[in-house]
């Protein structure tokens, strides 16, 4: 799945940021001192208020700027690999991490889509059930999540029907076609080979 890019993740190139930088500080600077000219003369209010338009869009750089720098940032943080990374089962989110070989499903998503409370939802617990390297938290995360094996190992212990149809629904909608593609792209370079 690949997801759409935004004009947020087009960034133009040093020189066009450089030169409005440059020309944001003009701006600034020039009319900064006829504004203070006009304020001197005592028609500030009144200039104020004719120029006011285009000191709204005189700051509309630095906030385009800003925006950028926080879409990067969160692009590159620990929530950017989660980035199109969600699934849907019976209505709920539930957030999937597809790293190579290992599928990583995060705890509290499948917790909350099998409306599990109290105890049943105490990580020592399932811990237990999934073992020690079945529910963690990954690098750069403080999310628990389930391991491939360890989710199947909780999911077979479980007895209620919602469990089963979320057994069934990420073997089927999630795991087994990540493996497929996973086979066709180790396969495609092998095919481009003998053609």
């Amino acid at each position: 799945m690949t997801r759409v890019t935004t004009w947020l993740e087009h960034d133009p190139d040093a020189r066009v940021i450089r030169w409005g930088w440059t020309l944001w500080l003009a701006w600034g600077l020039v009319g900064g001192a006829l504004l203070l000219n006009d304020i001197g003369h005592g028609t500030g209010v009144l200039s104020l208020i004719l120029v006011a338009p285009f000191w709204g869009l005189w700051l509309l750089w630095p906030a385009y700027r800003g925006v950028r720098a926080l879409w990067n940032w969160q692009s590159q943080s620990a929530w950017g690999e989660w980035n199109g990374a969600y699934y849907e089962f019976d209505g709920r989110q539930i957030r999937i991490l597809l790293q190579r070989d290992r599928i990583w499903v995060v705890a509290d998503d499948v917790l909350d889509a099998l409306d599990l409370q109290g105890r049943q939802r105490d990580a020592g617990r399932i811990r237990q059930i999934s073992g020690r390297d079945g529910l963690v938290r990954l690098p750069h995360s403080r999310l628990l999540t389930f391991s491939e094996i360890g989710i199947k190992a909780w999911l077979d212990r479980r007895t209620d029907i919602d469990a089963h149809k979320f057994s069934r629904w990420l073997d089927k909608q999630v795991i087994e076609p990540y493996r497929r593609r996973l086979e066709m792209d180790a396969s495609e370079p092998h095919n481009a080979q003998h053609k």
